[in-house]
């Protein structure tokens, strides 16, 4: 696979990039005012002027399927079988755990990793790496709790995390703002090495908690 469009709207802080080979020839992050179907469709349009390249000129969509916020996972996968659909395009669904864990798999902590994902009121989704091939959260941490659930030698990855260990001591994590388009490409390249693209076909979305679904009376 060759030209690839990769969108991730797990959370607030989205990103789409556009890969050739192994070269990111754009590369968009920002952080949404919850109205990423319409900063979606512009960013990957600009995308488009910025390359030169058109729906037809790529080989694969890759697309983050969570866990992250219901609307926002729908918004990203929606968009991107659209454009699979239309233009027979191969996509593959990337869990938004395994980006954020593939930038730390040949760190000094790649045995004691563990991913967060914002999952709402206070709390988040987590996953050790050692569980990933599992698709669902490991659980669902209150941020009050980190200290009663994690051993201080984890070492977590996520966004915006500086905000919740500024109360704990002795944890070690990476933060930053967006996951980066860079690991992404990571993770599209070892899945296609290992021979696994099939295995990423399942576009079932992961949520970070289960979906409220109000019965009709």
């Amino acid at each position: 696979m060759k030209n690839i469009l990769s969108i991730d709207t797990s959370t607030k802080n989205v990103s789409v990039s556009i890969f050739s080979g192994n070269e990111t020839l754009y590369e968009n992050c920002w952080t949404s005012k919850n109205n990423h179907s319409i900063e979606l469709i512009d960013s990957i349009k600009n995308g488009f002027k910025e390359t030169d390249l058109n729906q037809t000129d790529f080989d694969c969509i890759a697309v983050a399927i969570g866990p992250g916020g219901f609307s926002s996972i729908r918004v990203g996968m929606s968009l991107s079988l659209g454009i699979a659909k239309n233009n027979n395009l191969k996509i593959i669904g990337m869990p938004t755990f395994e980006i954020e864990l593939e930038g730390h798999k040949n760190s000094d902590y790649k045995n004691n990793l563990v991913a967060l994902i914002p999952a709402g009121f206070d709390a988040f989704c987590w996953k050790d790496i050692n569980n990933i091939n599992t698709r669902e959260p490991d659980g669902i941490v209150n941020v009050n709790d980190i200290d009663k659930i994690f051993s201080t030698d984890t070492f977590f990855c996520g966004e915006n995390l500086s905000s919740i260990f500024e109360n704990f001591s002795g944890f070690k994590y990476a933060d930053r703002s967006y996951r980066k388009p860079e690991n992404i490409l990571k993770l599209i390249r070892r899945i296609e090495s290992e021979g696994e693209i099939e295995k990423y076909s399942d576009l079932n979305p992961i949520y970070s908690r289960s979906p409220n679904i109000t019965k009709k009376k």
